[in-house]
């Protein structure tokens, strides 16, 4: 009888070589999710500029990291000689072209982030402008202090949360401008005048939440608060329940401190966007979990099991339920009492972004914010979801924050009411169709922020119509004015304010 062992083994060797195969291309498929790898073959152009949405790229005319204000002040002498713009660049986390030009000079400001000053008995700190707020949380923690308002991560800039005026999780003070004391602003036309409420009052009004259009900022003092310990806690309800149960459980309690709330993304019809997960953070008082606390800062965690859920829940919507489970469990901890201090609260990992970093020659994702009057909530989210499903948004994420109203700044996005702010976060295609879709869709739900007495965030894309700029921003037209004013080259400019800034409303 034949010997039939070496086929056999070859077979067996075959099966084993199959299933290596089968792993091998498996976890490869499962790496995109993580990896990047159009990186390792994209060669960067320096000169083309863009911003995390990578939806307007443009070529400059150079990127000047500056140090010095003499430094600034020779940037800008030239660009006026040689008729060229300039624009000013931090962390480039706004999403409209508001950090570059097209044939301009880039103002790099990340290496502009010296910390002048630190007054623990006045509570305040100076700052350079290119500071980030890590850097500012790194320079008052050791001293007991932490940040009155941040917006969602610490790697954005001092000077570009001003010029977006943006906002945070506290409840008490919650938009920027509510924390500047002044702040040195260097003109165009190489002046530098000294901007508080009281000094230059009409040029504070402007320069936060004014994009970068009138002036350099250069150093800014800002009230900061005493670090704390915090206890958090997480609890589900319907959407309809939520803002009964902020103004009865929430606003009138002073221990309460900060707050967001997590809409669901999954997009089962009984849950997306009507199950909410609200999460506080109240006082920790003597004698409670505190002592469990740490005021050591934290850092980012687990980015490639992040970044990989989150990337599967790109491409499946069965991935989205699983993360939305998961979101609620893991980070958002509904259910259990987390201690956690005042500075962490407001960074990583309860405030990351590193994972969210994605790059794709495809696709890419954007973040879209409304503030909404507090009592009009429910049917804007009604009509919110009805547009995002007839509209077929990829919807990666939803937040709800807490805003009160001010009408300091010129383009203020909540002037008279207190809103609720309502950011969703989603991925879109690159290609001509998908864009004119992203942005018929985008101005259906700006068409409904008005609609129910709100208004729309400037620091995103440019989807929306000049019109609807106006109407939600009836300022405008006197705070472009203005900016031609004190700047009557216009040598300050960006995309933002080539598209809007010569508009008149109807």
């Amino acid at each position: 009888m034949p010997d039939r062992r070496p086929a056999r083994l070859t077979a067996g060797r075959l099966t084993v070589a199959l299933a290596a195969a089968v792993l091998l291309a498996l976890a490869l498929y499962a790496s995109t999710f993580v990896i990047s790898y159009e990186d390792f073959f994209r060669a960067e152009d320096p000169l083309v500029r863009n911003d995390v949405a990578r939806l307007a790229p443009a070529r400059v005319e150079r990127v000047d990291t500056v140090r010095e204000v003499d430094q600034l002040r020779a940037v800008l002498r030239e660009a006026r000689q040689r008729g060229l713009k300039v624009s000013i660049s931090g962390s480039r986390h706004s999403q409209g072209g508001h950090t570059y030009t097209r044939g301009g000079v880039v103002l790099n400001m990340r290496g502009f982030n010296r910390v002048r000053a630190v007054d623990p008995v006045a509570l305040t700190i100076t700052v350079e402008s290119g500071t980030t707020w890590d850097e500012v949380q790194r320079a008052i923690a050791p001293r007991g202090l932490a940040l009155k308002v941040m917006q969602s991560s610490n790697i954005f800039t001092v000077g570009g949360t001003l010029s977006a005026n943006a906002h945070g999780r506290d409840l008490d003070v919650t938009q920027a401008v509510e924390v500047v004391e002044s702040f040195r602003l260097l003109l165009a036309n190489g002046n530098v005048v000294q901007v508080s409420r009281d000094e230059n009052p009409e040029l504070f009004s402007l320069v936060i939440g004014g994009y970068g259009l009138y002036g350099v900022i250069l150093d800014v003092t800002l009230r900061v608060t005493r670090d704390e310990l915090y206890e958090q806690r997480a609890v589900s309800m319907d959407y309809r329940e939520f803002p009964g149960y902020f103004a009865r459980n929430i606003k009138p309690d002073s221990d309460v401190v900060l707050m967001l709330a997590r809409p669901s993304i999954d997009p089962n019809p009984d849950s997306f966007l009507r199950e909410v997960v609200v999460v506080t953070w109240r006082r920790a008082g003597p004698g409670g979990p505190g002592g469990r606390g740490s005021f050591d800062l934290t850092e980012e965690a687990h980015v490639w099991r992040d970044r990989f859920f989150f990337g599967l829940s790109r491409r499946f919507d069965w991935a989205k339920s699983l993360r939305w489970r998961l979101q609620k469990k893991v980070e958002l901890g509904a259910g259990e009492a987390r201690i956690v201090s005042r500075n962490n609260a407001m960074r990583p990992p309860l405030a990351p972004l590193e994972f969210l970093e994605y790059h794709s020659r495809r696709d890419t994702d954007i973040i879209q914010e409304y503030y909404i009057p507090v009592e009009n909530f429910v049917p804007f989210m009604d009509r919110f979801r009805e547009i995002l499903v007839g509209g077929k948004m990829n919807v990666l994420s939803s937040t709800v924050r807490y805003v009160t109203p001010n009408a300091t700044p010129a383009l203020a996005y909540a002037p008279r009411r207190p809103a609720f702010a309502i950011i969703q976060m989603s991925n879109v295609g690159l290609s001509p169709d998908a864009q004119a879709q992203a942005e018929a869709v985008t101005r259906q739900l700006v068409d409904a922020a008005l609609e129910h007495g709100g208004t729309y965030y400037l620091t995103y894309q440019l989807y929306p119509t000049a019109d609807q700029l106006h109407r939600a921003y009836p300022n405008a037209r006197r705070a472009f004015a203005r900016k031609r004013f004190y700047d009557p080259d216009e040598t300050f400019t960006n995309q933002f304010y080539e598209r809007y800034g010569h508009t008149e409303p109807r």
